[in-house]
């Protein structure tokens, strides 16, 4: 009987802020099981009311040092609480690294982001980008018997208030667009876009930032200064899934977004911010058409507008990408990653 889970989770300004959402996510359905949990990683300033209730231990780490540094808290943290099972939520976790893991007998979930397709010895490899495939990896699998592969927006993890929503109308027209960048550092996206479109478009520009992004005060500023109507400015609100369901059109990064956007029936323009989310972004592009228009200091101005008139234009193309995302993501992903950790039938 499993009575605990380790998280390992890195998270920043710069890294964002998605990796600490899913690992709060399935802390609360372990919780439901009557199953503890610990985290490993996040600064105390992240730390919320509710972060008391779902972890029994909140361990903050500045500096990560060496793997095998690392390594050796994970494991001072499952003898702590009495944890055999870990969520790895952290891109650096390296073979060394998991080499310690596996020889201390210890089962794993690792989140990568295929943007460091090292050897992977670990129990479950997740990847929730729509673009992966495990055939694909098979030559990164130190033990392909072993190790079970979770690829795709099915296993994508999302807060419960986004897989409560009742289905948007998809009808409608284009009277408020999203833009969003994830929790961290937008890296000038939002900027952009507001350059593009703000006073360019009829639709309502609905920009929305983290606490952690450093530019958050700056474009605050710049939205306010605007005419009304043109934009408005929300700074980590509290009904994220309200919000995003009463808009028509999203312009967003390929993180953790892109799953509630399309669990939300919204149609979707991508703009990467780091090399790790192109690769997601042409997935989504592929598999429901949404415009992959590159990396944020490669899209134009121009390129954008032109990409949002025309699909403020087309009421078949925004249905028919809205109802293919919805399609992928179905919000049971969080329950599919903790049964598959610990061994539990199928959902």
């Amino acid at each position: 009987m499993t009575n605990a889970v380790v998280f390992r989770c890195n998270v920043s300004a710069s890294v964002g802020v998605g990796h600490l959402m899913r690992c709060r996510e399935m802390a609360r359905y372990l919780q439901g099981l009557g199953i503890a949990s610990a985290i490993l990683g996040p600064p105390e300033n992240l730390k919320t009311a509710a972060d008391n209730a779902l972890f029994d231990i909140w361990q903050s780490t500045e500096n990560r040092s060496t793997s095998e540094q690392d390594a050796a808290r994970v494991l001072a943290l499952c003898d702590q609480i009495g944890a055999r099972h870990l969520v790895m939520d952290d891109y650096r976790i390296d073979p060394p690294y998991q080499q310690i893991l596996r020889s201390n007998g210890l089962r794993w979930m690792q989140q990568f982001d295929a943007s460091k397709p090292w050897e992977f010895s670990c129990d479950i490899l997740v990847n929730s980008s729509p673009y992966e495939r495990r055939a694909d990896y098979l030559p990164w699998l130190k033990y392909p018997a072993k190790t079970q592969t979770l690829f795709g927006p099915a296993y994508a993890v999302l807060r419960p208030a986004f897989t409560a929503l009742s289905l948007r109308d998809d009808g409608r027209g284009v009277r408020r667009i999203l833009v969003g960048f994830g929790g961290g550092d937008d890296r000038g996206a939002i900027d952009m876009v507001l350059d593009a479109l703000a006073g360019n478009v009829a639709p309502t520009l609905v920009i929305v930032s983290g606490n952690s992004n450093p530019q958050a005060t700056a474009i605050a500023q710049r939205v306010a200064s605007l005419p009304a109507g043109q934009a408005e400015f929300h700074l980590a609100p509290d009904d994220m899934a309200g919000l995003m369901a009463g808009c028509d059109l999203a312009i967003i990064g390929g993180g953790t977004m892109s799953y509630e956007a399309a669990i939300c029936g919204l149609p979707l323009v991508f703009i990467g911010l780091a090399p790790n989310q192109e690769r997601p972004c042409q997935g989504w592009h592929d598999l429901t058409g949404a415009p992959y228009l590159g990396r944020v200091g490669e899209v134009g101005a121009p390129a954008l507008y032109e990409t949002v008139t025309a699909l403020i234009g087309d009421d078949e193309k925004r249905h028919d990408m809205a109802a293919r995302g919805r399609k992928l993501v179905d919000g049971r992903g969080t329950g599919r990653l903790v049964n598959a950790l610990l061994e539990r039938e199928k959902i």
